[in-house]
């Protein structure tokens, strides 16, 4: 399988979107089973890929839920 040419942006693996939160890929993996973070593309050897917006968003939301508490 390979990702169309038009495909919106370069997709990120799991260790990339663990280097952005500062957890593991162990989390993400986690994250992925409970529904909190969904693949856009899972290869046909089951490697999962994620949109960077997405990604984004996430961080976006959990800064949000945490709020400014110090």
């Amino acid at each position: 399988m390979s990702i169309p040419e038009s495909w919106p942006a370069p997709l990120l693996r799991p260790g990339d979107v663990a280097e952005a939160f500062g957890v593991t890929t162990s989390t993400i993996n986690t994250w992925v089973r409970y529904g909190h973070l969904t693949p856009a593309l899972v290869t046909p050897g089951g490697h999962r890929r994620f949109l960077p917006e997405q990604v984004q968003d996430l961080i976006a939301a959990t800064n949000h839920a945490g709020g400014d508490q110090a």
